[in-house]
């Protein structure tokens, strides 16, 4: 089945959304920031958030009215269940990254069918990398500066050898969280020859998915929005995804969080579940 209309408007839309958050960034100290929890210490959510989501909601959902639709910012309809196609959205993933000044936060978007990804885009309109993936017809990365460069440049295909490669050969993505607060995070980074960090799991995943490390280990709990988007992308290049348990992760599902993430080739994949479990 082709997605090239679905494809074409998730595109379309993040490279839309993406022009707001840009502008928020370079001004973001007139941001109007909120904490998730009464106690000011939760996950911080800006305007560049709500305007994000309003737009990525209102183009999405105007073109497909039919599917259902789960974002961090929108209230979860949970009509979303009896729905077979559901948009997975994260308008703003990298927040803290973002406030800080830092360019590494990125716009996710999936098109879910009965429960796996089957479309994919994440966008950091900073770099301008806007990576897209679906299913059984690959994954890309585009590069441009702005709309009409998007327009004329060639997507270059992200393929990645399966290539059999120890802990200490290879790169890893982890959370500076995580690498400080839990030690098996921390002894199993040890084992890798390198370490690298970024705090937008979408942007993690699609950054192993282009070859710039070679996994990405969490785990903390993440929210579908969190990998849905990036999930397809890293299928689609080869990659093996689970859940931090060696476990298939599902979407479009009452309850939205999911047991931390592993990605990377089948076989390093194997060995950090093999150290996980072991430690």
């Amino acid at each position: 089945m082709s997605y090239q209309s679905e494809l074409e408007i998730a595109i379309a839309s993040a490279i839309e959304a993406g022009k707001i958050l840009k502008n928020h960034f370079e001004n973001r100290d007139k941001l109007q920031t909120q904490y998730k929890s009464k106690s000011g210490r939760g996950s911080p959510v800006t305007n560049a958030d709500f305007e994000s989501n309003e737009l990525l909601k209102g183009k999405i959902t105007s073109n497909f009215p039919d599917d259902g639709w789960l974002s961090e910012e929108t209230t979860d309809d949970e009509t979303r269940l009896s729905k077979r196609r559901v948009w997975i959205v994260d308008p703003l993933d990298g927040t803290n990254d973002f406030l800080n000044g830092i360019p590494e936060f990125s716009i996710s978007i999936a098109l879910v069918e009965d429960k796996i990804p089957v479309l994919g885009v994440v966008y950091n309109p900073v770099s301008g990398e806007l990576y897209f993936g679906v299913k059984n017809e690959g994954a890309f990365l585009l590069k441009a500066k702005d709309e009409k460069s998007f327009r004329n440049s060639t997507a270059q295909r992200l393929k990645l050898n399966n290539v059999r490669k120890t802990t200490a050969e290879a790169s890893v993505i982890v959370s500076r969280k995580e690498i400080n607060k839990v030690e098996k995070v921390k002894l199993l980074a040890s084992k890798f020859g390198q370490v690298k960090f970024r705090e937008s799991i979408a942007y993690k995943i699609v950054s192993v998915a282009s070859g710039w490390a070679d996994a990405v280990v969490s785990i903390f709990d993440k929210s579908e929005w969190d990998l849905a988007g990036a999930h397809i992308i890293a299928e689609e290049a080869g990659l093996k995804v689970t859940d931090s348990h060696g476990g298939k992760i599902f979407y479009n599902e009452k309850n939205v969080r999911k047991p931390g993430v592993i990605i990377a080739n089948e076989f390093l994949h194997d060995e950090i579940l093999r150290i996980l479990k072991s430690e």
